[in-house]
């Protein structure tokens, strides 16, 4: 989504802002010139092939690779070269790589990053590729170190140089022979596919001359999200339903449309709902019944007549009229048989009470006391008749 009134594309690759082209199109330095339906970054010159806003990472193809010749006649022949990006744009550490195409080559970057307080300071990293003869070479498509061989790319880096050069004391005639030309180059890692013939090209570069593709990470803003926040209108997350995401690569800040919206969170109004309810987004917000569109979201439910435990991914099946039957005899059941419990435990409760009530009453009007004298009485009378009955004649 461009500016209003800005074109929104060069040739076939998407303009959106905050990069534009053509005075009030863009926010600096996101300046894109278009020449002959080709887009460049007017910063730094080099060939826009994708922008995209969700992931902040911008597609060029960098023209930028090093190689050396040594022939066995003597004669040899070099080019060194580097990237310079303005601090808007770093080079994605996580998307490319260093790589090294030859035998007993040794590749070397050598870039710049900012540490605390913004300081300056050099960054290195280097990867060797080796092999003896042409058999040596790896046949497939990966780089695993026989006639190629790639490594990571360091962080928060804006500029950087290559360096290819043959390794002394392993690199000889037998080794120039079939594979007199190294190279080495900074590209997309899941671009590169390995091709034996690299090893016994003497122009690979030249085959390149546009460049190799290479994946920038891009920020809004050098500062973070919370020190943008107090920034007003210079707060670049404009759209209302949208957020702002500190990034990994380097200082700085992106924005994106909260979840459940979509479109350029630079514009105001630019985040818009999301029908989930509709093609082609029913792909990515599943429902298995009926969808209903909210905004910011979506509900999912079975039609009448039918349930599912979760309708968004189990599908909705018909239900059985016997089962509500069932449910309602069985809570039922249950219910009166509660209540059974329930009053027969009250009336055993009652009972109890009722003997005890008795019992204190009894004791307090002298019942306890007239129970003993009466149970002294019996005994005397008993143990009277006794004696009479045993008592014998004179």
């Amino acid at each position: 989504m461009a500016r209003p009134g800005c074109p929104d594309k060069c040739g076939n690759v998407s303009i959106p802002y905050p990069f534009g082209t053509g005075n009030g199109c863009f926010q600096e330095p996101f300046s894109v010139a278009c020449n002959e339906s080709r887009a460049y970054l007017a910063s730094t010159g080099v060939q826009v092939l994708d922008i995209n806003l969700t992931i902040g990472e911008i597609r060029v193809l960098n023209p930028h690779i090093a190689w050396q010749c040594n022939y066995t006649n003597g004669t040899n022949s070099s080019g060194l070269d580097g990237l310079s990006l303005d601090p808007f744009h770093k080079v994605s550490h996580t998307k490319n790589m260093l790589t090294s195409i030859g035998c007993a080559t040794l590749a070397l970057v050598v870039g710049v990053t900012k540490g605390k307080h913004q300081f300056e300071y050099p960054v290195a990293n280097s990867c060797f590729s080796f092999c003896t003869d042409a058999s040596n070479v790896d046949d497939s498509t990966e780089c695993s170190g026989m006639g190629c061989y790639q490594s990571s790319f360091p962080g928060n880096i804006s500029s950087f140089n290559t360096t290819s050069a043959a390794v002394e004391g392993i690199s000889n005639s037998t080794i120039q022979s079939f594979s007199p030309c190294s190279y080495s180059f900074v590209a997309e890692e899941e671009w590169f596919k390995f091709d034996r013939s690299y090893v016994l090209s003497t122009n690979f570069a030249s085959k390149h001359a546009n460049g190799v593709p290479l994946v920038l990470d891009w920020v809004v803003g050098n500062g973070s999200c919370l020190e943008a926040s107090k920034m007003g209108s210079q707060y670049a997350c404009q759209a209302k339903n949208s957020k702002c995401i500190d990034v990994s690569n380097g200082p700085g800040y992106r924005c994106n449309c909260s979840q459940g919206y979509e479109g350029n969170p630079y514009l105001q109004g630019g985040c818009q709902d999301i029908n989930e309810c509709e093609p082609p987004n029913q792909s990515l917000y599943p429902c298995k019944g009926n969808c209903r569109n909210t905004d910011g979201n979506y509900t999912c439910s079975c039609p009448s007549g039918f349930r599912s435990d979760d309708p968004k991914s189990i599908p909705c099946v018909r239900a059985d009229p016997n089962n509500a039957l069932k449910m309602v005899l069985g809570i039922s059941v249950s219910i009166i048989f509660l209540m059974v419990c329930i009053f027969a435990l009250h009336a055993e409760y009652q009972k109890r009470k009722l003997a005890k009530e008795k019992q204190i009453f009894f004791d307090q009007n002298g019942g306890s006391a007239l129970q003993d004298s009466l149970s002294s009485s019996m005994c005397s009378t008993v143990l009277h008749m006794s004696g009479i009955g045993i008592e014998t004649p004179r």
